[in-house]
């Protein structure tokens, strides 16, 4: 979660939000997992309040490079 926190851009009002409330918003939601060869694609519902968020804190997570 700490990871979670310090990918969330400084401008949102979610970045010194509590746990409690990160898993509400960007880790609690209902998504579908596509896993193929190479990759995995997880896609969000289109009623998620903080679907662009959450796809800025995956990139953030995700390691760079092959």
């Amino acid at each position: 979660m700490h990871a979670v926190r310090a990918a969330i851009p400084q401008t949102s009002p979610l970045a010194k939000a509590e746990f409690a409330t990160l898993r509400e918003r960007l880790v609690k939601v209902a998504a579908r997992v596509i896993e193929h060869i190479a990759r995995i694609r997880v896609r969000l519902p289109t009623s998620c309040p903080e679907g662009a968020l959450s796809g800025r804190v995956a990139l953030g997570l995700s390691p760079s490079g092959p």
